[in-house]
């Protein structure tokens, strides 16, 4: 029987997730076709040489881009904690990308030594797009189920903004309803006390 054997760069080159080695200094010393391809589209000449490049530093750059602090790594090198996850908002794509970064510790075959991490990142913009949109929509949902400010005289509502609406502007900013114009049996007797008994003697009540 034929036995098919694969080296370490083809797997990680047939990986979907952008891959980066670290050796226990955190400098790279491999990375996977994804990760060149994420690295062209965020401006990153492809001639550039990742081998060698401190890992915890870009970690670090992503984070104060984000406006986060740096989590510290060395425990993922030390295999203190051999795993960690963090969500990354990557400014420099246009529009805005949002990744899942995954480090986990590489130990030797004895379990102990450490020989390095593997980083992975995972392209989540969609799954965060529709996170959004489902926020959004539940904050819909709470503004409809929660207390109303409304004008005891005119009827308009307040709205988050302060801004005071007509109810039908309000509903078709905070639900997905659309507005016809009739005026009920009651108003037309009121304004038009002539149709009346045209009203009085139909179904329409």
């Amino acid at each position: 029987m034929h036995k098919t054997s694969f080296t370490f760069p083809e797997i990680i080159d047939s990986l979907k997730q952008a891959v980066a080695i670290v050796d226990t200094k955190g400098c790279i010393v491999s990375v996977n076709r994804v990760w060149l391809q994420n690295s062209i589209e965020a401006g990153i000449p492809e001639s550039f040489e990742w081998l060698g490049v401190s890992f915890m530093q870009i970690y670090a750059a992503l984070s104060e881009a984000d406006g986060q602090l740096p989590i510290d790594l060395d425990s993922v090198l030390n295999g203190t904690q051999p795993y960690f996850r963090d969500e990354i908002q990557s400014s420099a794509h246009r529009p805005v990308k949002w990744y899942l970064l995954e480090a986990s510790t590489i130990f030797h075959d004895d379990r102990t030594t450490v020989k390095g991490m593997t980083v992975c990142f995972t392209d989540i913009t969609k799954s965060k797009m529709i996170e959004h949109d489902l926020m959004e929509a539940l904050t819909k949902i709470r503004t409809l189920r929660g207390l109303l400010p409304i004008c005891a005289v005119c009827k308009r509502i307040r709205d988050e903004h302060d801004i005071w609406n007509s109810v039908e502007s309000f509903l078709q900013k905070h639900t997905h309803a659309e507005f016809t114009h009739d005026i009920c049996p009651d108003c037309i007797r009121r304004l038009y006390p002539k149709y009346s008994s045209v009203l009085d003697g139909s179904s329409y009540s």
